[in-house]
């Protein structure tokens, strides 16, 4: 375990380090408005895209992990083909009624339908990310992290900033990332499939529903989620301008960035939580999650004072003088990540250890709170700004409720 913690924390921080060059790129070569629209485009993607996902990013690892330590089941790699084929018909159909409805939907994001030329590099990019999805969850329930780490740094690191070296133009450039999303990960899937083993004569339905009655549940929550982190910036175009919405988008993708640096745990463990749990080894389950909530919150408390103490250098340094309005509103977003980055490190562990999507329920009540506070601030045409402290409020509800349940798994036996 501890070889693929390194593999995967070396591929996140490789594309931590890519994804802020990317945004230097978007501020520094294709000017100021192009910045705004490519940050706002891609909280838009994050925004859409868990929905259409539907669980199968979380039950597709975690069931070929399952299948391949529990002797009750056979042929792990059924839970991959009928995984994908609800992935791919899933988002087929969004495709296509985003492209019947651009303007409408251009209107939603953007907060105006003259940005409806978006809409087609935003559905490529969707299209690359569900192959890479589909191909990144084999990977993680065989275990096999050093394939799914090479994935992840080709498409999300190399990939955006081969982009921008390409192209000049943000429409051309999101286009080009989509396009090489799908190449990348569409030659992986077929490495992948002409290796899989099944039983050809018996029906994926089974697995479907199996997977299914995991993932449909989880739903909301992973939409819920990335509503929460999107919302902020696509209600902010409507009430401020598209400017003013990218920086929000930008300061939303720093906090995620922080979030990053703990992904690695998640992903490598959620498999591996799901072999303790199937081998009914609690006790090791327990001092595993005793180490990473101590690791996690001293780590992010550093990072957080280190940033509030010198966010106007970073952020002048990094996007340049013309940028300075960024600052405060970073400043007031990077105030979330402790709450943040605890929920990111414990996700996994809650999802592996109970049936029922228990995330869910505390992202729908961290997603009501934030709505119901940005509805009287949209009612009231009041600032974006509290907003944004509307939204680091409901982190801090999402990481307490978090906190609840892991309580609840360290009194169960």
């Amino acid at each position: 375990m501890k070889k693929d913690l390194l593999l995967t924390f070396f591929a996140e921080f490789i594309i931590l380090i890519t994804g802020l060059l990317v945004y230097k790129f978007a501020a520094n070569l294709v000017g100021k408005d192009a910045f705004s629209q490519y940050a706002l485009c891609r909280r838009t993607i994050s925004f859409i895209f868990p929905a259409l996902v539907m669980g199968l990013g979380v039950g597709i690892p975690r069931y070929i992990a399952y299948a391949s330590s529990d002797s009750e089941h056979q042929h792990p790699d059924k839970y991959f083909l009928a995984g994908i084929s609800v992935l791919f018909t899933s988002v087929i159909f969004f495709i296509l009624l985003l492209n019947l409805f651009r303007e409408p939907f251009a209107f939603l994001f953007f907060g105006n339908s003259e940005y409806a030329g978006f809409i087609l590099p935003i559905s490529l990019m969707i299209i690359g990310l569900t192959l890479n999805t589909a191909c990144y969850s084999y990977y993680r329930g065989k275990l096999l992290m050093g394939k799914a780490n090479t994935l992840q740094i080709i498409n999300s690191g190399i990939i955006p900033v081969l982009a921008f070296l390409i192209q000049k133009d943000i429409i051309h450039i999101l286009t080009l990332t989509g396009l090489f999303w799908i190449f990348t990960s569409t030659s992986s899937l077929i490495m992948i499939l002409k290796n899989l083993k099944w039983d050809k004569s018996k029906s994926l339905t089974p697995a479907i529903k199996e997977l299914l009655s995991y993932g449909i549940q989880r739903v909301p929550g992973d939409f819920g989620m990335a509503a929460l982190i999107s919302l902020p910036a696509i209600i902010t175009a409507h009430l401020a301008g598209i400017k003013e919405a990218g920086y929000v988008a930008f300061g939303i993708t720093i906090l995620h960035m922080t979030g990053s640096v703990f992904a690695p745990i998640g992903l490598v463990f959620l498999p591996k939580a799901s072999q303790l749990i199937a081998s009914k080894d609690i006790g090791k389950l327990k001092e595993y999650i005793r180490k990473l909530a101590s690791i996690t919150l001293l780590l992010t408390l550093a990072g957080l004072i280190i940033f509030e103490i010198f966010a106007d250098g970073i952020i002048n340094i990094y996007l340049g003088e013309a940028f300075a309005d960024i600052v405060a509103v970073a400043r007031i977003i990077m105030l979330g990540c402790l709450a943040y980055a605890f929920y990111v490190s414990m996700r996994s562990i809650l999802d592996a250890y109970y049936f029922k999507a228990v995330n869910t329920l505390n992202i729908t009540i961290s997603l009501a709170f934030f709505l119901a506070g940005s509805l009287m601030v949209y009612i009231l045409n009041g600032s974006y700004v509290i907003l944004v402290s509307l939204f680091v409020a409901a982190l801090y509800t999402l990481g307490i409720l978090t906190l609840f349940d892991i309580l609840k798994l360290f009194r169960a036996k």
